[in-house]
């Protein structure tokens, strides 16, 4: 029996020190080569093994069964591994054969403003498949860094960089150029009104550019605007190249749920912040835009496994805190009122 116990622990070893390995391997895969790595067949196997000396770590060693810190640490990792296994590829296969839950494991869907959809691209396939309910796009919209950036290049190759402010100046080749933000616009509009060329901002719309004056020596300041969006609109004479940059911080849609003809639920998702309904998530994937206008693209994936893997982190992390302090807290609590008791009396 005492060989036996040996045989178990060093086989754990074994298999901690090789997840190790192959865990660092994989990040130099990315994320989808490793997820294909770690759904592959040896990998199956090797989860499996895993599973099993853990469980018969627990058998073996009845000090695991006294001590519940370590018995909840053992449980925990077999539930992370059990829920991720259940949430593969393969795990939705089995789902599907031995319980008839036919869910779609992770796909992409992109959705127009104000249009709904259902279809479902699958990762891995060329397949489309559907959900059970509809997801509405009432709105996309990305938020930016204030203030952007004015990139200014003059023709003998000097460049400089300013934050788009009115009233910000980039002077180069040692003065005999300088550029000047006299206006920061939202939504870019001209109007002709009489013979005069008038620019504003109209509200409700998206079309940010500056106006900037050009001032050489011995020429009159030269207006000309700059366009985020449009980065090539500018005037060929010119010898000074401008461009108008904003850095994004968030891409957010505004999705509600149908199902039936009714809004059962409504997010606004962004990066890292997903929609979950029906046994998936969906989370803020891409974005663009085409002749029918601004669209989403979301990431659907499913749930499968992921209560199993959340309780077992929850569990192995309640574990090695009290096998490291809650203990020693305890004690230490017990050891005060002892001391005040003896005090008292």
């Amino acid at each position: 029996m005492g060989r036996f116990r040996r045989s178990v622990l060093w086989a754990a070893l074994l298999a901690i020190l090789l997840l190790t390995g192959l865990s660092i391997y994989s990040a130099f895969l990315g994320p989808e080569r490793a997820q294909a790595f770690f759904n592959s067949l040896p990998l199956a196997v090797y989860w499996f093994a895993l599973i099993a000396l853990l469980a018969v770590g627990i058998v073996v060693f009845r000090r695991l069964l006294r001590v519940p810190a370590l018995l909840l640490m053992h449980l925990g990792s077999i539930l992370v591994v059990l829920g991720a296994m259940w949430g593969s590829n393969s795990g939705h296969a089995l789902a599907k054969r031995l319980l008839g839950i036919d869910k779609i494991p992770e796909g992409q869907m992109a959705i127009l403003e104000g249009t709904q959809e259902n279809r479902v691209f699958v990762t891995d396939s060329n397949s489309t498949r559907e959900l059970p309910f509809f997801v509405r796009l009432r709105d996309f919209r990305m938020e930016y860094y204030q203030p952007g950036q004015l990139s200014v290049r003059s023709e003998t190759g000097q460049s400089g960089r300013v934050p788009a402010e009115a009233g910000q100046t980039v002077s180069l080749d040692e003065g005999r150029v300088a550029v000047t933000i006299r206006r920061v616009f939202q939504n870019f509009r001209m109007d002709l009104q009489g013979d005069e060329r008038v620019a504003y901002d109209l509200p409700g719309g998206s079309n940010p550019a500056l106006e900037v004056a050009i001032e050489k020596p011995g020429e009159p300041p030269a207006r000309r605007y700059v366009f985020e969006r449009a980065p090539g609109h500018e005037n060929p004479n010119d010898s000074v190249r401008l461009s108008y940059f904003r850095a994004v911080r968030d891409y957010i849609s505004e999705l509600e749920i149908v199902q039936n003809g009714k809004v059962v639920a409504a997010k606004h998702i962004e990066v890292n912040h997903p929609l979950h309904y029906g046994g998936y998530h969906l989370y803020q994937h891409s974005y663009g835009q085409d002749k029918l206008g601004e669209y989403t693209v979301l990431m659907v994936v499913s749930d499968s496994g992921l209560n199993l893997v959340h309780s077992g982190y929850a569990m192995l992390l309640a574990g090695v805190f009290w096998h490291f302090w809650g203990r020693r807290i305890l004690v230490a609590l017990q050891g005060r009122r002892t001391t005040a008791g003896e005090v008292a009396g």
